[in-house]
């Protein structure tokens, strides 16, 4: 595919992945109460991850649950507890994706590779069956959560992750729920333009419940991409398809995640 974005895609790139990689100390997510972490390396990324899940006060094996994968977990996850327990509802875990050590959100939250982004990427197809055919199952099979539905969060690249999910052909969807924040809607030449292209001309359905979001601060080209996308979904009309999509005011990229997430959830549960 033919690159006419450049320097700017770059730029765009170099920003994301600063303000991601370098947010906050991370506090000690493992004092939280009712949070039940563990470790787990996948066969497929080669990489060790943090799962952290957050169990209701009144968890029962036997009950079914709205589970919540969020990535960048160990970013955001305090503050996602925060919200879910506002909520004041029982039947939501939120599971934490995060990294044991060091973070490869460059590489597990992309596809295709981009070879001007200055770290290794790509690996979105592999972190797709890290979930799919590990994570998951564990958490279904060896933590016996029975889910009601499961909702896939994403923040920035993460949100790419997470719209990537929802069009990509090759691969289940396990996810009746997306939550894209603030998503990087430039990655590769904005390849999420042509691979929903690709879904449309195959499917008129799309079973999905879908919020998206920007911030009104973030940017004039952000906030361009975020219009020409979700007035596409909008005309499309998928048959099935649940679409709210929103941008923030007063918010900026940094400010986005945990107000997306908290409307998100009201919105789709």
């Amino acid at each position: 595919m033919k690159r006419n974005i450049g320097n700017l895609s770059t730029l765009f790139y170099l920003v994301i992945v600063f303000l991601s990689l370098s947010s906050c100390e991370k506090e000690d997510l493992f004092s939280i109460e009712n949070n039940k972490p563990f470790g787990i390396t996948s066969k497929h990324t080669g990489t060790r991850y943090t799962i952290h899940v957050l169990y209701p006060e009144s968890y029962m094996p036997s009950n079914s649950y709205h589970v919540v994968y969020m990535l960048d977990g160990e970013d955001y996850f305090k503050e996602a507890v925060d919200v879910v327990k506002e909520f004041q509802r029982e039947d939501i875990i939120l599971i934490g994706i995060g990294y044991a050590n060091k973070n490869r959100r460059g590489t597990d939250y992309s596809y295709p590779k981009d070879p001007d982004f200055p770290h290794p990427s790509g690996g979105g197809k592999k972190f797709i069956d890290f979930m799919n055919k590990e994570l998951i199952p564990y958490i279904e099979g060896e933590l016996k959560i029975i889910p009601v539905d499961r909702t896939l969060y994403g923040h920035s690249l993460g949100g790419y992750l997470a719209l990537y999910t929802l069009f990509q052909q090759e691969q289940p969807n396990l996810f009746k729920n997306v939550i894209a924040a603030s998503p990087n809607l430039m990655w590769y030449n904005s390849y999420l333009f042509y691979l929903e292209q690709q879904y449309y001309d195959i499917y008129k359905e799309l079973d999905k419940n879908l919020y998206i979001t920007v911030g009104d601060l973030e940017g004039a080209s952000i906030n361009l991409f975020f219009n020409a996308f979700t007035q596409r979904i909008n005309k499309r009309s998928y048959n099935g398809l649940f679409l709210d999509y929103e941008r923030l005011k007063n918010t900026s990229h940094r400010n986005s995640p945990i107000l997306s997430l908290k409307k998100g959830l009201s919105i789709i549960l």
